[in-house]
């Protein structure tokens, strides 16, 4: 889950280190960035329905402590008016009325209590350790199962372009796929909306690279 929060956060802070930086005028760059933007706050959207909707009821039944998790669904609530507004936005925007100044100001407006749910949560996490180890893996198998249910040609080059494989020097393999899957996420999910992956932080091989737009 921690590396999958990492990624979060590195595609926030791409969005955020690079909004202000798009060429003037220049409609295709910014009808593009709109695009990643859009990307980004799918896949965000489709991580915590999964948490709220699949992993956290079953994290109930494991522990059999009603409301373990009650904690992280009210942090989604805490960033949620502000995420929504930056979605519509992303969503509405004409690319010839691009504002960088004001989707910056969008970011800002939840950034910092999305950031602090992303990290509270791992801490949560951890502190299952006291019950059925087997069963917590289980259910966290299936969530991962329920996240890979999404549209690969918007999400999955994202998720490979925010994912450091050299992280914490190279000991995780994550997302944890065959060594042929980038290729397929480069050369066939990534060809949709190939001018949007610009703007990620790593490649699809998971190597990291100097922001478009910084």
């Amino acid at each position: 889950m921690a590396l999958a929060h990492n990624g979060i956060i590195r595609g926030l802070n791409s969005i955020y280190l690079q909004a202000p930086n798009l060429p003037a005028n220049d409609t295709v760059v910014a009808r593009d960035f709109l695009i990643y933007c859009q990307c980004w706050s799918e896949s965000m959207h489709h991580h915590h329905d999964a948490e709220e909707e699949i992993f956290f009821p079953e994290i109930e039944n494991v522990t059999n402590v009603k409301g373990v998790m009650e904690q992280n669904v009210e942090q989604h609530r805490a960033f949620t008016p502000g995420f929504d507004k930056f979605y519509d936005y992303c969503k509405t925007c004409s690319p010839k009325d691009y504002d960088g100044a004001k989707l910056r100001s969008l970011v800002q407006d939840f950034a910092e209590a999305l950031v602090k749910h992303l990290h509270d949560e791992i801490e949560t996490l951890r502190a299952l350790d006291k019950y059925d180890s087997k069963r917590v893996k289980q259910a966290y198998g299936r969530l991962e199962k329920s996240l890979m249910e999404t549209d690969n040609y918007r999400i999955a080059p994202l998720v490979f372009g925010t994912a450091d494989r050299k992280y914490e020097d190279g000991i995780h393999n994550f997302p944890a796929v065959p060594f042929f899957v980038p290729y397929i996420i480069n050369y066939v999910f990534g060809m949709r909306y190939r001018g949007v992956w610009r703007f990620n932080p790593c490649t699809s091989w998971r190597d990291c690279r100097e922001l478009a737009y910084a």
